[in-house]
């Protein structure tokens, strides 16, 4: 049995869960997680800022609420700052509230 209930990796999403864990694990990475408000986030937006933020080294995952109106970024401390992110918002056409 594998952590979170996968079982021989037949839970994919779960194996690969487990997977990113264990190379985060390995690679010494400090993941923090920004949530950066977005001004009219729109989900014709949401393509154009994933790209942008997911430009910035070290970024590992970007995810979007639009009902909060918000940008959940996954990234590793060592390799970015927020004030990166930020730019990247700023830099690709939108504003942070």
């Amino acid at each position: 049995m594998h952590p979170f209930g996968a079982t021989d990796c037949g839970q994919e999403s779960a194996c690969r869960l487990e997977e990113a864990l264990s190379k985060i694990a390995a690679s010494g990475m400090k993941i923090s997680t920004a949530v950066i408000s977005i001004q009219d986030l729109t989900s014709e937006a949401m393509p154009k800022l994933s790209q942008a933020l997911k430009a910035v080294p070290g970024v590992q995952s970007v995810d979007f609420s639009l009902e909060r109106s918000v940008a959940v970024v996954e990234f590793d401390v060592q390799q970015t700052k927020i004030d990166d992110l930020l730019r990247a918002v700023l830099k690709a056409g939108y504003k942070i509230m």
